[in-house]
């Protein structure tokens, strides 16, 4: 692996708390055990649930990853630069010196035109050739704004390369000014760099559908995967570690990993990583919790200074119960947020056979909240299926005290009714002990779409 950037550990879009959790912790895992340097980020906004996890370890969110596309800032070399005003001579030494054209910059520091070697020769050949000292020095002593090129390009650096490159080739010039947002210079570009740029690499947690992967990811390298969902892995060009086992929480893989490699993780890392499990099985109330989660729960809880290191199991059994209700209470409930935050902070979307389905999932503590936000929680969902072109779109509505859930459908009607699930009075779907989409309610979405497609 030839990189010198850091290799880019991404959960899914609409990140819940353990995809938040897991590409934090594996993150620094790798980078303390791996030659290469890792770096953590996130692929959405963090919800509210995840904002109380990160604040009560004392970590920052992962910086954000909109885009893992090349973008011309990363083929852009700096490059000494011209000021208006100095002369062709000047420019002679400084072309001379880098053997690459030089960018003419006004006071600040925006660009005037280019100049490049052929250029200038082109300006001085009649002074070249004549037999006047005196004449030739005349012409070096005139300013470089005399021989900029006027057809020479400039390029942002926060495009993206496949956006400039059908221009890039339609032009006879090698060579691109690059500039920021500001219209500021910040280097210069080859052609044959963007015919090749650098690939980013990353690494795929808690998720290994390219539908659910950040944006851009088909320019990307995928080096490995670690994951507890259903497999669907994207393509790669070479063999990569990948790694999906049965478990109620990425995070719990990722502490397996590291007690492997004899790692003890630093209390902040380790918090995360009990929050991201406890989320995700629901304080291991879920039918996806296993032993293995409660075990890497446990050990998390002790590297997180959770209780006195003496403490008896029924002690660290009653702290991780604490810290998961308080936990999941974070993140729980309607009120009054926007409908487009409640259907789209957690959402996955699936395809069989050229049908679409999205499910979101969201917490409450009281179906009580439901009524109140009925009407226009249909109406997002409705919105949803026309601006995506959905088969059909599910809110799944959790109770986290009692561990039911109800169903707010939208889209086909021959798809909500081959559904198991009855019909309320207000039109929900009633689905009584059902709390994970992964294991209880995906498949059986997914068989309702194959016998349509």
């Amino acid at each position: 692996m030839n990189t010198t950037d850091p290799i880019l550990v991404l959960g899914h879009r609409n990140p819940d708390t353990d995809t938040i959790a897991s590409a934090i912790g594996y993150a620094w895992l790798l980078d303390n055990t791996r030659e290469h340097r890792y770096q953590a980020g996130r692929v959405g906004t963090v919800n509210a649930q995840t904002a109380f996890a990160l604040q009560r370890f004392s970590l920052d969110a992962p910086p954000l990853v909109g885009d893992v596309r090349s973008r011309v800032s990363d083929v852009t070399e700096k490059l000494p630069y011209l000021r208006d005003g100095q002369t062709l001579l000047e420019a002679c030494q400084t072309i001379a010196r880098t053997r690459r054209p030089a960018a003419l910059l006004d006071s600040d520091l925006k660009p005037i035109g280019m100049l490049s070697g052929a250029g200038l020769f082109g300006n001085l050949a009649e002074a070249l050739s004549s037999t006047s000292v005196l004449a030739l020095a005349k012409e070096f002593d005139r300013p470089a704004r005399s021989a900029i090129d006027s057809d020479a390009i400039t390029l942002r650096d926060e495009e993206y390369i496949q956006d400039v490159l059908p221009q890039a080739l339609r032009t006879d010039h090698d060579e691109f000014m690059v500039v920021d947002s500001n219209g500021k210079y910040v280097g210069l570009c080859r052609k044959s760099a963007l015919l090749s740029p650098p690939r980013h690499y990353v690494v795929m947690v808690d998720h290994n559908e390219l539908a659910q992967a950040v944006p851009g990811l088909e320019e990307a390298e995928v080096v490995e995967v670690l994951d507890h969902h259903r497999l669907s892995s994207p393509p790669t060009s070479v063999p990569i570690r990948i790694i999906i086992e049965p478990v109620g929480s990425c995070s719990t893989l990722v502490t397996e990993h590291g007690l492997e490699l004899d790692q003890t993780f630093p209390a902040s890392i380790a918090g995360i990583l009990l929050c991201g499990i406890l989320s995700d099985t629901l304080i291991f109330r879920s039918p996806t919790a296993t032993e293995r989660d409660r075990e890497a729960a446990r050990q998390l809880a002790r590297m997180a200074n959770l209780c006195p290191p003496d403490a008896a199991d029924e002690q660290i059994q009653a702290a991780i119960e604490e810290l998961g209700t308080e936990l999941l209470a974070a993140g729980a409930g309607l009120g009054t947020r926007p409908v487009e935050e409640i259907i789209g902070t957690d959402i996955k979307f699936y395809e069989v056979g050229g049908l679409k389905v999205g499910i979101a999932q969201v917490e409450i503590t009281n179906f009580s909240e439901l009524a109140a936000r009925m009407d226009d929680l249909r109406q997002g969902l409705e919105d949803l299926v026309n601006r995506d072109k959905l088969t059909t779109a599910l809110l799944m509505i959790t109770d986290v005290v009692r561990g039911n859930s109800r169903l707010l459908a939208a889209g086909q009607q021959r798809m909500i009714s081959g559904l198991p699930y009855a019909r309320r009075n207000d039109g929900t779907l009633d689905a009584p002990g059902v709390v994970s989409r992964k294991k209880q309610l995906l498949p059986t979405v997914l068989a309702a779409l194959s016998q349509m497609a």
